[in-house]
């Protein structure tokens, strides 16, 4: 077995291992993949050439494609990410779906030699893939079967040595709970069901050592650009551009709560060597952009700080969103001290606890005890919180009486309630282990919302007896914003129309951080964010924050690009938390930001002209798979010929809330029924789909070089 190299960008190499055969083998990445970049399209188009779509997402015809992109460990910032993709085991239509995982595998992946990994196949005992620059085996993990991650990941790097990155599934995915998802040595998660799917072929963990190098055309240039960008444009974690308090150098400071929350006086008082002020981090100052984002500080307020270690991040990442605790009041319990998290997994935990909380040591610290508590035992059972779904399914289906209704007396006796109600730490470890053994009414719920639905009759008010469709309910607790399985993620709450558009478009919750990434900046609206964002994308392609006006073509511009550019992030990869480049920090640019950014790394690492425009084309030929495939699901599996009516579909709630107002009334997020039908039109439009459908045509199938989409699309009756 060899690994190509001298390919700028692309590593070369495509590493394919059967289990069921033993097979281990390796083919070129170029020409077949170049079209659909690395990451994410790489694997849809494995995916689509080698997985029929209606293919048993758990079977042993079913495949797992690890797939990076060209600018993977180039030298670019944040291009520390890895891409999954698979079959959906959970959501509406069972169809293509992916998981991305940031921490330190993915540059590991290719400095070995490799663009993606293809697993296919089923093992019949718990296996480990083992990489090692060329020498690739399959390894036995009896070990560390039934084993949480975080001991799987030590386990297996203390067998192999510090120099190899784990990835590793928790009981949960062994247990094929499609709530599940794969974790990191550090703490990094992919979700998207991707456990089960790992846990359905025997795989435990990847284990990944890599001692080559990415070939870069122009060096000098990656590293030119990329002092550029840390010194005039990336702000705090999502690209938050202003600091959240006052700073001397500063013109602006955040008008709403931001992720630039390094300031002088807030410290990281757990530091190996003593508490560490963060100062001032001036625009323009590389040396003190990780200073920014202390995430630990915006999720839960100055306690925070008490038991702030640092700030970690991905392989590249100059903005460290990662923040690493040391929670002594969990000692208490008898449970892990060490925590390290970011996002949802940490900030949602308290909601588990239905009969409230209580403070540990200081006012208020109940939010981020608890929160660490939930995150380690999320992240050690390898579940995945569906953005945050797992929590809110279970939170209604206690509070209604669904739970106890669907549990037998004994399951519901065996269940230690009493931690729950008592605000116990060690309830979060009790449920998130009931969630990943995957019995009774409990393995239900780490089905997904869909099936959960479905199973319970949740989703029509005349079949369960609280009497509610549980999407369409106006609640506080419910964040569906399709009936497919998954909840809103930055939708019209941030983004309007835009928002809204690109959140139905997916299998899972839309990962986009484009819009949020302006809107959320803490930037001034009139003084900065309209003037730069018309500026990309035209006259009222924004409104400013509950004064939404209706839909008109810059705002479909915006969501296209925004959807497109989704794409382009999974595949390249980069990471979409941080890009695109929306604003900056500096003043003598007016706070604009570099929308060519990107194509500019691009040029710089493959040694090939690119530009926004043939970067958004290649990645709308991404987007039209993604539909294609949508659509062939739909018609296999669940006999629809209409995506519009059957995947796009929006809650009533999300047209319902706020009955006091009326849509497009200033203090309102409420979107108007006939405006969102006019949306879907212009948006379908603007993609080349069929405004009727919602599916791709044959010219624009055909004008991506899609033209088999279109045969098998024709074959079913989905298009002419």
């Amino acid at each position: 077995m060899s690994v190509k190299n001298g390919i700028n960008g692309w590593a070369g190499s495509v590493l394919r291992v059967n289990l069921t055969t033993g097979a281990i083998t390796t083919e070129d990445t170029l020409p077949k993949y170049k079209p659909y970049i690395g990451g994410m399209g790489l694997g849809y188009k494995v995916i689509w050439d080698e997985v029929p779509l209606d293919t048993d997402p758990l079977g042993p015809d079913a495949k797992v494609v690890f797939a990076v992109g060209p600018l993977t460990a180039s030298g670019v910032p944040c291009s520390g990410r890895m891409n999954v993709s698979c079959l959906s085991c959970w959501s509406k239509g069972d169809s293509i779906v992916d998981a991305h995982m940031g921490g330190h595998i993915a540059h590991a992946f290719k400095y070995a030699g490799y663009d993606a990994l293809i697993v296919e196949g089923q093992s019949d005992k718990p296996v480990y893939i083992k990489i090692d620059d060329e020498k690739v085996t399959i390894e036995d993990a009896s070990e560390v079967w039934g084993k949480g991650t975080f001991e799987t990941n030590a386990t297996l790097t203390k067998a192999n040595g510090d120099e190899f990155d784990v990835a590793s599934i928790g009981q949960a995915g062994e247990n094929l709970v499609p709530m599940s998802c794969m974790v990191t040595s550090f703490g990094n998660s992919g979700g998207g069901g991707i456990g089960a799917v790992l846990g359905s072929k025997k795989v435990k963990a990847l284990v990944v050592r890599g001692t080559g190098a990415v070939k870069i055309a122009r060096p000098l240039e990656v590293k030119l650009l990329s002092n550029y960008m840390i010194k005039d444009l990336v702000g705090g974690n999502n690209n938050h551009n202003v600091p959240t308090v006052p700073q001397t150098w500063a013109e602006y400071s955040a008008t709403t709560k931001n992720r630039w929350q390094g300031a002088p006086g807030v410290t990281w008082d757990k530091a190996p060597n003593g508490p560490i002020d963060m100062g001032e981090q001036p625009s323009g100052v590389i040396n003190v952009a990780a200073l920014r984002c202390n995430k630990g500080v915006f999720d839960f307020g100055e306690i925070a700080e008490k038991y702030t270690v640092k700030q970690g991040g991905c392989s590249s990442c100059p903005v460290r969103c990662y923040t690493e605790y040391d929670m002594d009041p969990l000692a208490d319990y008898d449970l892990p001290t060490h925590v390290s998290n970011t996002c949802i997994p940490i900030t949602g935990q308290t909601g588990i606890y239905c009969e409230g909380t209580h403070d540990f040591v200081d006012e208020g610290d109940a939010k981020i005890i608890l929160g660490g508590a939930g995150s380690r035992a999320q992240d050690d059972f390898g579940v995945w919180c569906n953005y945050g779904n797992l929590k809110t399914d279970f939170i209604r289906a206690y509070k209604d009486g669904i739970l106890k209704e669907h549990m037998t007396e004994e399951e519901w006796n065996a269940v230690p309630w009493d931690l729950m109600k008592d605000g116990d730490p060690r309830w979060a470890v009790e449920f998130y282990r009931l969630i990943a053994e995957g019995k009774g009414a409990w393995g239900v719920i780490g089905k997904g919302s869909y099936y959960m639905y479905k199973e319970w009759g949740l989703d029509d008010a005349t079949k369960n007896s609280a009497g509610k469709n549980y999407y369409d309910e106006v609640s506080g607790q419910n964040t569906n914003v399709t009936y497919n399985g998954y909840p809103k993620h930055h939708s019209s709450e941030d983004a309007w129309q835009s928002g809204l558009l690109y959140n139905v478009l997916y299998n899972r919750d839309c990962m986009i951080h484009h819009c949020t990434n302006f809107v959320r900046s803490g930037s001034p609206y009139e003084e900065v964010i309209k003037p730069v964002l018309e500026s990309f994308f035209g006259e009222g392609c924004v409104d400013a924050p509950k004064a939404y006006t209706p839909i008109n073509e810059n705002k479909i511009k915006l969501a296209r690009w925004a959807f497109n550019g989704k794409q382009w992030h999974d595949s390249a990869t980069l990471c979409n938390w941080m890009y695109p480049m929306t604003l900056s920090t500096s003043k003598k640019r007016g706070y604009k930001g570099d929308l060519d950014l990107d194509a500019k790394y691009m040029s710089a690492v493959v040694g090939e002209d690119y530009t926004r425009d043939s970067i958004d084309f290649d990645c709308e030929r991404i987007s039209n798979m993604l539909r294609a495939m949508t659509a062939i699901s739909f018609k296999l599996r669940l006999d629809s010929s209409n995506l519009r009516k059957d995947h796009d579909a929006v809650p009533a709630w999300v047209f319902d809330k706020e009955p006091d107002f009326k849509a497009f009334e200033e203090g309102t997020v409420k979107m108007d029924r006939d405006d969102w039908e006019k949306s879907l039109d212009m948006f379908y439009e603007a993609m080349g789909w069929n405004k009727e459908t919602g599916i791709p045509t044959r010219e624009t199938l055909e004008k991506f070089d899609l033209g088999d989409m279109a045969d098998k699309l024709a074959e079913l009756g989905l298009i002419s």
